[in-house]
């Protein structure tokens, strides 16, 4: 099976219970306009936007688990799509997974901003980082990394350099300072 038939096929099983499936959409039902969630924003905010924008049909659990998937960005329905078939079975279990699933969605968007040709892109798509606190220690050890190759060549950060600028310091001569005498 090729990766295309695979993605369908992971997104087309559904991560909800089979009462959420079978559950009847209400007939009237028109989607609220979200904003969508691309790992950038605060988890927190986003939820509460979410259950703000849904609000009239808060006493339809079903309902809201069904529409969720439409608040979220790419990375964040890759998220979705990835889990397992049958697990969200209520509303209030769907937030507490997305919450923890925050970090992998935080990782990869920061992976997507990234140049493609960047070591940090190629190491980070090769082995994601499990959590954020893995993900910052492998900036830090790039980071570090990049720093040791330019002092190598000699080119050492501007951090880590004599203050240079433009003005040179002379000390005058012809400058007199005067204390007040009382």
């Amino acid at each position: 099976m090729d990766a295309m038939s695979r993605a369908l096929r992971r997104a087309a099983r559904s991560s909800f219970s089979d009462n959420i499936e079978r559950a009847p959409m209400p007939s009237r039902f028109t989607r609220p306009s979200f904003n969508i969630y691309d790992g950038k924003m605060d988890l927190v905010e986003h939820a509460s936007h979410y259950i703000h924008m849904i609000s009239l049909h808060s006493h339809n659990d079903a309902l809201m688990c069904k529409v969720f998937p439409s608040s979220l960005g790419l990375n964040a329905l890759r998220w979705f799509n990835g889990l397992r078939k049958g697990s969200i079975n209520f509303f209030a279990k769907l937030i507490q997974v997305f919450g923890g699933g925050n970090e992998k969605i935080a990782a990869s968007t920061f992976r997507m901003g990234l140049p493609e040709d960047s070591e940090l892109w190629e190491s980070l798509t090769k082995k994601p980082s499990k959590d954020m606190r893995q993900l910052m220690r492998r900036i830090k050890e790039y980071k570090h990394l990049v720093d040791d190759r330019l002092q190598n060549k000699g080119k050492a950060p501007l951090i880590n350099r004599p203050r240079q600028s433009g003005f040179q310091l002379r000390p005058r001569k012809d400058l007199r300072i005067y204390e007040p005498q009382w």
